[in-house]
């Protein structure tokens, strides 16, 4: 089926993909967001599309997919604040809280100097959690091309920190890969 034939089917089928969106997450604004990002995931990933199946089973899967995906990531992130929130209430210093807040601004600015395709690399992967996979089909790149991104930000990150006595709040944890 040619490119512009599924689009247009893609199209057909937004009501359908709202429809079970919104019975999915119960608002319609997360709804729309989550059918905008089936459509993006879809447009982006028409090459892996099998002609053999039906393109609307290959759409609500990937929409059921980045639902589920949501409901576990806003599940972890509350479950982060929550413990982050349990170490503030019993450990909050202000003078440490304001020299750990200049000392995380430099860490950031230095990673905004980072080139793009490293540093977005680095936060998808490191800051927001996500999985190499997810980044590479995300991107539309190989496995392997974000691997080295995110060696590339790693290494350009420690040896930053080495030559400028890493901030005292900085503490890197170890993850897969180095750091």
């Amino acid at each position: 089926m040619p490119e512009d034939t599924l689009k247009t089917e893609m199209i057909r089928l937004l009501p359908k993909l709202r429809s079970f969106a919104l019975r999915l997450c119960r608002n319609p604004d997360q709804a729309d967001d989550l059918v905008q990002m089936t459509c993006e995931r879809a447009i982006r990933s028409l090459d892996q599309f099998d002609p053999a199946t039906r393109l609307d089973s290959w759409m609500f899967r990937i929409l059921q997919n980045l639902y589920f995906n949501s409901v576990r990531d806003t599940a972890n992130r509350a479950r982060l604040f929550d413990l982050a929130m349990l170490d503030f209430e019993e450990s909050y210093d202000g003078a440490k809280a304001a020299a750990d807040s200049l000392e995380l601004q430099k860490v950031q600015d230095f990673i905004g100097e980072l080139e793009e395709d490293n540093r977005e690399v680095l936060l998808k992967i490191a800051v927001e959690g996500r999985s190499y996979k997810d980044v590479a089909d995300e991107l539309g790149v190989p496995i392997g091309t974000v691997t080295s991104r995110l060696a590339r930000a790693r290494l350009k990150l420690r040896e930053w920190l080495d030559t400028n006595d890493a901030p005292q709040g900085v503490r890197l944890r170890s993850m897969p890969g180095g750091m």
